[in-house]
């Protein structure tokens, strides 16, 4: 009698969760969609007759309605380019790249608006991370995710053909030690996009001064320039304590930079 009522709670909430996904496409489709549709196209149009801010207005308000895309910061940062804005462009082609890591459009326009800013070394973390990072520069976070879901599932699934098969020991210890490394290697390059993208910020004013504490009298520390990155280590009213790929720390006035992920205040 349990049984039986477990399987009908189940089935009813299977219905519900059926329900309300069924109204959440349905709102999409007649209400969001609709509205980011035409923004979005219509930023495309004011692209093409060179109305850059009419253009960054449009996506602006796509990005409002709820959705991201690579597309949409890819155009972002286009418009940003065309009105020499590099700091904003070098931003938006950032945020793009967490979409689409592989498109050698957007990294080809990434690295000709890099090559108009004298920026120094713009890679985070140890020898080892790095190497992890360029191992697995075109992979997305949801990549990552699977790859690790599909080494853990491959590894499970050796040591128990381990248990049965004693000729196939030595393989298996070998498979197992593979899979250990690009387990780690694959662990610490996620771990690494992850803080870049919940911490990670660009410099998007042509110069910036970076002090010794969140104060407008404070002395200035050390400067930078549009189109740096930093990570953001603490928050402090209008101030945002960071670091630079370097190591060094300082504070920062939070509208001299753009944050990788846009969270609410």
């Amino acid at each position: 009698m349990n049984k039986l009522r477990l399987v009908k709670l189940s089935g009813l909430g299977l219905a519900c969760l059926a329900v309300v996904f069924s109204l959440r496409g349905s709102f999409a489709q007649g209400t969001g969609v609709t509205e980011v549709n035409r923004f979005f196209y219509q930023g495309n149009s004011d692209y093409k007759e060179a109305k850059y801010d009419a253009a960054i207005d449009n996506y602006a308000k796509v990005l409002n309605l709820g959705l991201q895309s690579g597309n949409l910061y890819y155009n972002l940062g286009n418009s940003y380019f065309k009105k020499k804005e590099l700091g904003k462009t070098v931003l938006n082609y950032e945020k793009a790249l967490f979409f689409n890591p592989n498109d050698s459009d957007l990294k080809s326009n990434y690295e000709y608006a890099v090559s108009f800013l004298n920026l120094d070394s713009q890679s985070f973390g140890n020898w080892f991370e790095k190497f992890a990072n360029r191992l697995f520069q075109g992979a997305t976070i949801n990549f990552l995710t699977i790859f690790l879901s599909v080494i853990y599932i491959i590894a499970f699934l050796a040591l128990i053909f381990n248990l049965f098969f004693n000729r196939a020991k030595k393989n298996i210890k070998i498979l197992f030690f593979v899979l250990i490394v690009l387990f780690v290697l694959s662990v610490v390059s996620l771990s690494s996009k992850i803080t870049y993208l919940n911490k990670g910020a660009i410099v998007i004013s042509k110069e910036a001064d970076v002090k010794f504490e969140p104060l407008e009298k404070a002395t200035t520390y050390f400067k930078l320039t549009e189109g740096n990155k930093v990570e953001i280590l603490e928050k402090a009213e209008n101030w945002y304590k960071i670091k630079r790929p370097d190591g060094k720390i300082g504070w920062i006035d939070k509208k001299e930079l753009g944050l990788i992920l846009d969270l609410p205040e």
